[in-house]
């Protein structure tokens, strides 16, 4: 009963920001039209997303599962992710997904204890998928860093992007720091604090990476080009709105900072939230249109990651079980 009253306050919330953004008129429907009216963008965004993005997300992520011991054929991680985009457009957050994929890969391993690897690699490529984002954002920044900081509205901004890129240069250096069990400061503290036991086993689960350091930069460097991609995309839509304003330079500066609040909860894809954050953002930069120019690309992503029920529904079951067959010894 809580989950269902908690589910249709929820519902209700992302109906009324709906509401709001289309009542203002920040929120055009009419312009879907336009994705019509340009087939052009439409298959270049579609073919894009589907050839370029989903496969690179799952390459990155076979990548974390082979350093750590995990054999997941590159075609099976592929098939995964599309079921696992498939679940994050259909369910609240964007990671209802990897709780799919790491099920599944779970049924694939001999070993129980294999669970703690296959988790703390969705973990991984979560953070490492924000990190793209961040350095994307932080590299963007420095390019037109004279411009950003003459306008007080968007030094926020400005200071967010720092602090986060710096967290993430901090966090590199923790998971990649080859401290002794006995000497890691980190391991003492959380000894310290409440909840120390619960931040020691994320700790201890991220430090499985620490002697795969390749394989963590050669990640960031694919989450980078994903991240820059999808920003290309958003700025293709911009123009396809007559958004003549934003140039690319600040759309890979905001466009980070909008995708970080659609992994709220709240609805599949971000919607209602991640609507009202590039209306905001956009509107930082003195643009009309951002909830548009979200709702277009949401559209697109959502016919296009849909199509992961496929896989789901028609291989479920067989090529789990087809994998577990091929790792049983003879």
């Amino acid at each position: 009963m809580k989950n269902l009253i908690f589910n249709i306050l929820k519902l209700s919330l992302v109906v009324g920001i709906i509401y709001y953004l289309v009542s203002s008129e920040r929120l055009n429907f009419e312009k879907l039209r336009l994705l019509l009216q340009s087939p052009a963008i439409l298959l270049g965004t579609s073919l894009t997303l589907a050839l370029l993005v989903v496969p690179l997300t799952a390459f990155r992520w076979w990548l974390l599962l082979r350093a750590i011991g995990l054999k997941v054929q590159i075609k099976n991680a592929t098939l995964l992710t599309w079921i696992g985009n498939f679940f994050n457009v259909t369910l609240p957050g964007a990671v209802s997904g990897d709780l799919v994929k790491g099920f599944y890969i779970i049924r694939q391993q001999e070993e129980g204890s294999e669970k703690t690897k296959v988790f703390t690699s969705l973990i991984i490529d979560r953070f490492v998928g924000l990190f793209g984002l961040i350095v994307m954002a932080f590299v963007a920044m420095m390019l037109h860093i004279n411009a950003l900081i003459m306008q007080d509205n968007l030094l926020p901004l400005v200071w967010m992007i720092s602090g986060l890129f710096i967290g993430t240069i901090f966090f590199y250096i923790i998971v990649l720091f080859p401290f002794t069990a006995e000497k890691d400061p980190f391991l003492r503290l959380f000894r310290k604090i409440p909840g120390g036991t619960f931040l020691s086993k994320i700790y201890t689960a991220f430090k499985i990476y620490e002697k795969h350091k390749k394989t963590l930069i050669y990640t960031l460097g694919i989450s980078v080009v994903i991240q820059t991609t999808v920003a290309f995309l958003f700025y293709q839509m911009s123009s396809l709105i007559g958004i003549k304003e934003m140039s690319l330079a600040s759309q890979l500066f905001i466009m980070p900072i909008g995708l970080i609040t659609v992994a709220v909860p709240i609805a599949p894809g971000g919607i209602g939230v991640g609507h009202v954050a590039f209306d905001r953002l956009y509107h930082l930069f003195g643009v009309v249109g951002g909830a548009d120019v979200f709702n277009l690309f949401v559209i697109v992503q959502l016919a296009i990651y849909l199509l992961g029920g496929i896989p789901y529904v028609l291989y479920k079951q067989q090529w789990v079980v087809k994998e577990s067959e091929k790792s049983t010894p003879t």
